[in-house]
């Protein structure tokens, strides 16, 4: 198979060309995802759209309230940077458990966003991040409407948006079977904020994650019982069966973190 690769410079010439080689084209910047895809067998579109060369994707910045991480932000550098080792100490140890080495110095924050089911989606969907997102004009958006619309279906992820959570107990947890090239068998994120509020959420490799609404009103209730959360989180988590692992080991493995992480802050 012949493969057409484009390289444009600027955001409405990457759209443009999403638009008019659909739905034979993916764009692409690190290209991992691609790698994985092609391991499973899935053969490659015939039009590949390079990001690498748009400047308004690339840099990082902060305020008093917010972390801007450009798209095309490598993990290893979101690992690395100052800004974000200061103002997000959780992404960097959360990217620290995703992929080897080797993956993480090309695989960017944008990709695995763009994916809907990257190992970071749940701990960025509890930080309350939002994208800045290309599709003939920039929109900002919350990342949860990102992952379950299908609005947006050439729409380039440029940039995230993180608020800083200051004072806040932050938790992410990946298990399963990668510091090598295959999915996890499920990730975790939790939020305990200074208020007493609570933000969770999940996923694995090939769902798109989600947060827990359900199992944050039952932590939320003054006087909730231990086994009715974990019976909760049971019910709620969104995983499936693969090859190698039931969708209840999953669940099980998932709420065994979670509550484990909860009690230390008391309840049950």
């Amino acid at each position: 198979m012949n493969i057409q690769l484009w390289r444009p410079a600027a955001l409405d010439e990457a759209f443009s060309l999403l638009e008019q080689f659909a739905p034979d084209v993916c764009a692409a910047s690190g290209s991992t995802l691609l790698q994985l895809q092609w391991d499973k067998g899935i053969l490659p579109k015939t039009h590949l759209i390079s990001l690498e060369a748009i400047e308004e994707m690339k840099g990082i910045t902060a305020d008093d309230t917010h972390v801007s991480i450009g798209a095309l932000t490598t993990l290893n550098e979101c690992r690395k940077n100052s800004l974000i080792k200061r103002a997000l100490a959780c992404l960097c140890d959360a990217v620290s458990a995703v992929a080897a080495p080797g993956i993480r110095s090309r695989a960017t924050i944008g990709g695995n966003i763009a994916s809907k089911i990257g190992d970071l989606i749940p701990l960025l969907l509890v930080l309350d991040a939002e994208l800045i997102v290309y599709q003939k004009e920039l929109v900002r958006l919350p990342l949860a409407e990102w992952i379950s619309s299908e609005a947006y279906p050439h729409g380039i992820v440029t940039r995230v948006i993180i608020p800083r959570p200051e004072g806040d107990r932050v938790f992410f947890r990946k298990l399963g079977r990668r510091q090598a090239f295959t999915g996890a068998v499920a990730v975790t994120a939790g939020r305990l904020l200074k208020d007493s509020d609570i933000r969770l959420a999940a996923g694995h490799a090939d769902i798109r994650p989600k947060r827990l609404i359900e199992s944050e009103g039952k932590w939320m209730e003054p006087e909730w019982e231990a086994h009715e959360l974990y019976e909760t989180l049971i019910k709620e988590l969104p995983f499936s069966a693969d090859a190698f692992v039931s969708a209840a080991y999953r669940k099980k493995a998932a709420a065994n973190v979670i509550m484990s992480e909860l009690l230390i802050e008391g309840g049950g």
